[in-house]
């Protein structure tokens, strides 16, 4: 492999692997609060107004804040701005506290939090003012959940870059469409350890959350329901992974390590790798090239997708976890290949009806299709490419998935926020 697709690689996990605290929508909202405050010279808060697009209001109306007990964009709003650190990205209200709660519900509860959807095309796409006296800063952001393009304070600009395009593709996507399945196998499975023992990370914060889930009461508790059954190593993956998104979305002030600019997605590619991992023994390094498989592999199929979209992406991360657990338990890339193309005839295009609870339950169904998939695969069984999408070709099948989300569900979306609106 050549030297500068190694580097781009290692730039595509640095970028798309990273700790978060909270569902990654309303923490979008909470660092655009934060940045406004940071350029107030007085805490005083007079007015938040948060215009949102499509995806984001769906995805953040019923997820649990972090540390406060609540729910949705107001509440992370006033947690941005009341305690927000702005200079942290996903982990900008990571330093919550018990004492800080009344206050930010107070806040958020009050008529100064305005929220609103924003008439634009973008799939990610969030501004946020804050009015203070005589003074009021506002905060762009778009393209991802971090990238702040613009901040005015008193309708003048003091910082300002290009604006992401509204469906626009990062150069690092733009990359990683250029490559294959196999080039990812041979990057994880032979580019020097030292490159990527960050990535054990991954699997200290999630199971963290695993851990969280099994023993503490969060959501709707899938995980500890799950756990009480079988112990074979097929329910324990089930297990863990459905309690870590229990925490991640019941409200856990736990970080979890992303992917793709989701911790639920991170959770699939990373949690089920780790237990499988444990039962097998493994060495460090095998666990460590696992996990860079199965979040490269999860970034690489993501890659084909909208940054948010109607598409529950954990399948695509649950598509990571099988190449990942295939190497572990074969190391062998042809087996790998026959387990997502399994998992394109199952799960894929399990529509996202916004974060919540709920969550724990797709993750579960997308970890499930992966082991029924790698069981197949493993007998040497793959489904024809007669069927749906699969393809002779993988990489043909995760380009067409990707088709399947920015094109066939385009119409989802708006559909499904109608209804979460508009309920009796």
């Amino acid at each position: 492999m050549q030297i500068e697709d190694t580097n781009k690689f290692i730039e595509v996990l640095h970028d798309g692997v990273v700790p978060a605290t909270g569902c990654t929508e309303p923490i979008a909202v909470a660092l655009g609060a934060a940045n406004c405050m940071k350029y107030l010279s007085t805490k005083r808060i007079d007015q938040i107004t948060a215009n949102v697009s499509l995806n984001i209001l769906k995805n953040a109306t019923a997820v649990m804040v972090p540390g406060t007990g609540e729910a949705g964009l107001k509440v992370a709003a006033a947690t941005g701005a009341l305690i927000g650190d702005p200079n942290a990205g996903l982990k900008v209200i990571a330093g919550i506290k018990a004492g800080d709660v009344s206050d930010i519900l107070k806040l958020a509860h009050s008529d100064k939090v305005e929220i609103n959807l924003a008439q634009v095309p973008d799939d990610l796409y969030v501004d946020v003012e804050v009015k203070s006296g005589a003074d009021h800063v506002k905060v762009w952001i778009a393209g991802n959940h971090t990238n702040i393009f613009k901040i005015t304070k008193n309708d003048v600009t003091i910082f300002e870059k290009n604006r992401p395009e509204a469906h626009a593709k990062s150069p690092l996507k733009d990359f990683l469409q250029t490559k294959s399945l196999l080039e990812v196998w041979q990057f994880a499975t032979n580019v020097s350890l030292k490159e990527i023992e960050f990535m054990q990370q991954a699997k200290t914060l999630n199971l963290a959350l695993a851990q969280a889930g099994l023993t503490e009461t969060y959501g709707i508790r899938l995980g500890q329901s799950l756990y009480r059954g079988s112990k074979d190593l097929d329910n324990q993956i089930l297990a863990y992974t459905a309690a870590a998104s229990d925490a991640r979305m019941g409200g856990a002030t736990l970080a979890a390590m992303s992917n793709s600019g989701s911790g639920n997605q991170g959770i699939t590619a990373t949690v089920p790798v780790c237990v499988t991992a444990k039962a097998l023994q493994v060495s460090d390094e095998q666990l460590t090239r696992a996990l860079t498989l199965s979040n490269l592999t999860a970034l690489y199929i993501h890659a084909f997708l909208p940054v948010l979209s109607a598409f529950c992406a954990t399948d695509s991360a649950a598509m990571g976890a099988a190449v990942g657990i295939v190497y572990l338990k074969t190391n062998d890339y042809q087996i790998a290949m026959k387990a997502v193309n399994n998992m394109a005839g199952d799960a894929a295009g399990m529509v996202c009806d916004g974060a919540g609870c709920s969550c724990a339950m797709k993750v579960a169904t997308s970890v499930s299709s992966m082991l029924r998939s790698v069981n197949l695969a493993l007998q040497g069984i793959v489904i024809p490419a007669s069927n749906g999408l699969v393809c002779t070709d993988v990489d043909q099948t995760i380009r067409d998935i990707g088709r399947l989300g920015s094109e066939g569900l385009k119409g989802t979306d708006p559909v499904v926020l109608d209804i979460m609106l508009n309920k009796k």
